[in-house]
């Protein structure tokens, strides 16, 4: 017995002297990225967005955020001021005994503070709250089977922006009862927010005509222009405004570039104002999404082409032809 705990300490060493073959050697340089200057204003961008988000949305904002720090060298040049730096390389027994120390330490933090994620940024404790929330949510809507707890689990999942979950927790509730108003309202904000603009009109139109939150109405507006049934649209943003809407100063502005669009010539502004305006703002001054006026991720259009057409986030992809999108940062450059 005693031969084979020697063999599995033997392969185990074996095992880390492989691992730390790379340690020895000499360090190979980073490759640069070929478009650091995108990568910077793209970098400064996500670094104003991230302090405007919270929950899961900023966690992937950070972790975007250290992926082009990367590109752009900062731990390549890190590395390089050690390296310029006279330092004594440990021998091989060293490296071992070192890596052996650092696994037991690690093995201790993990068994003793996983939950609280050491090291992690605060906003990652955060979100690891919340999808443990949204679990115990799940369970007790599974338990109960109630409208109740399918909404109440419905309407965290939706203010967490993960509409997927928030579609099904909707959807169990009307099946549960046809005349939750609320679930039929909010689900079709999740149409519109999926890029189905269509569906969405179709279910916020009949909703609204029952449902005294203005809520459905702001989102059926911004469905109709997103269609480009501009005087359908300003019909509904005129009615959420006068049930007492509290997006009163955005949707005036929607309004006013709506009545615009009808007499619109630049196709730059027709392509923004059926695709973006109804979540960034009738003059990119920001909403649902974030400000576009003066941004600095405009300086970088080929960056701006590619969330456009590959979505980000709770932005939803949006096809646009070449033209379309040539149109659109052009457009933007003016804003």
């Amino acid at each position: 017995m005693i031969l084979v705990y020697l063999a599995v300490i033997g392969f185990f060493l074996l095992a880390l002297w492989v691992m730390l073959a790379p340690l020895r050697g000499a360090p190979r340089p980073f490759p640069e990225n070929p478009r650091p200057e995108e990568l910077r204003v793209e970098l400064e961008a996500l670094k104003r967005e991230a302090k405007e988000m919270s929950g899961p949305e900023r966690v992937r904002i950070l972790k975007r955020i250290a992926w082009i720090e990367r590109e752009l060298g900062v731990a390549r040049e890190r590395e390089a001021e050690r390296a310029a730096r006279p330092a004594a390389r440990l021998p091989a027994w060293g490296l071992l005994l070192l890596a052996a120390g650092g696994i037991a330490l690690a093995a201790v933090l993990v068994h003793y503070t996983l939950p609280r994620l050491p090291g992690g940024a605060v906003t990652e404790a955060l979100a690891v709250e919340e999808a443990k929330r949204l679990k115990e949510l799940l369970a007790k809507a599974e338990k109960e089977n109630t409208p109740e707890a399918w909404l109440a689990y419905a309407d965290y999942a939706f203010e967490l922006r993960d509409l997927e979950r928030a579609a099904q927790g909707y959807t169990k509730v009307i099946e549960l009862d046809h005349k939750n108003l609320k679930a039929y309202r909010r689900y079709g904000m999740i149409l519109f927010f999926a890029g189905r603009p269509k569906e969405a009109a179709e279910i916020l139109s009949v909703v609204t005509r029952v449902d005294p939150d203005p809520e459905g109405l702001l989102f059926l507006g911004n469905a109709y222009f997103q269609l480009g049934e501009y005087e359908r649209a300003i019909a509904a943003w005129k009615e959420y405004l006068s049930r007492g809407g509290e997006a009163r100063e955005r949707v005036e502005g929607l309004i006013q570039t709506a009545e615009a669009l009808l007499r619109a010539e630049n196709p730059g502004e027709i392509v923004y104002a059926e695709k973006c305006a109804a979540c960034h703002g009738a003059k990119g001054e920001g909403g649902i999404g974030p400000k576009l006026a003066q941004n600095p991720i405009l300086n970088a259009p080929e960056a701006v082409a590619e969330i456009v057409r590959n979505g980000r986030g709770t932005m939803p992809a949006v096809p646009l032809t070449d033209k379309e999108m040539a149109d659109l940062l052009a457009f933007l450059k003016g804003l």
